[in-house]
């Protein structure tokens, strides 16, 4: 998978937790913190639980606290392809 289809998992994560949401997804980067999207910690658990049900995965519990931007969840999503 290359960035620009992680990226576009990440967006579909995104509109799944937030799908009201989506005009303010649409120009998101891999750059973008997950403070900026303004994400609580459940909404990102939702997102990962959303990835690892699509990839068919599940993430390693201690590389969650790490996450603290798209980049770092695209990691996670290219690391356990």
């Amino acid at each position: 998978m290359n960035d620009a289809e992680i990226l576009d998992l990440l967006k579909k994560a995104l509109l799944e937790v937030a799908p009201d949401r989506a005009s303010e997804f649409n120009d998101v980067q891999m750059t973008n913190t997950i403070e900026d999207l303004q994400l609580d910690s459940i909404a990102l658990m939702e997102m990962v639980g959303f990835l690892e049900d699509t990839l068919d995965v599940t993430f390693p519990d201690e590389a969650l606290p790490t996450v603290n931007t798209l980049a770092d969840l695209g990691a996670l999503v290219r690391d356990h392809q």
